[in-house]
């Protein structure tokens, strides 16, 4: 009996390390495993922009503001006017913020001048960390007081 005994404990410890051994490397693989990607999702964006003037300091302007359409919040830039128009804007929404680098040209030269062209998405936080992104502008502004209004309209994939 003392043989047949000694067999069976063997073979419930040789079980128990095996269920031991299975467990730790179950562990061990889901602890290393990549996290799961989330699918990224892609929509058209038509935003408007009210901007007033907040500091100019020689050709570069300073503006904030408020954008309305897809994705609503508050805006600051930073732009660089001479005879091309390029700088940064900031846009803060509920879901994160999305950094664009601006790139445009005046269309008309008087106290009231037009102008338009591309954004490009640089940067983002929130749900918008890994966003990327190209928009076309147009605008009016006031080269008096330097408040302008913007529409732009383009894709964004985050």
């Amino acid at each position: 009996m003392t043989g047949h005994l000694a067999v069976r404990r063997a073979t419930a410890w040789t079980a128990c390390i095996a269920a031991v051994v299975s467990l730790l490397t179950v562990a061990a693989g889901s602890a290393t495993a990549a996290p799961v990607a989330q699918a990224s999702r892609t929509i058209n964006v038509t935003e408007r922009a009210s901007l007033h003037l907040v500091k100019k300091s020689g050709s570069t302007i300073y503006q904030a503001g408020t954008a309305t359409g897809t994705l609503p919040g508050t805006v600051t830039t930073r732009f660089k006017v001479t005879t091309k128009v390029t700088g940064s804007l900031k846009i803060v929404t509920r879901g994160g913020t999305l950094t664009m680098s601006v790139n445009g040209r005046p269309r008309s030269m008087g106290t009231t001048a037009r102008f338009g062209g591309t954004m490009r998405v640089t940067g983002g936080t929130g749900r918008y960390a890994r966003a990327r992104g190209t928009a076309r502008f147009e605008g009016v502004v006031n080269r008096r007081t330097w408040a302008a209004t913007v529409t732009a309209r383009g894709r964004l994939t985050y």
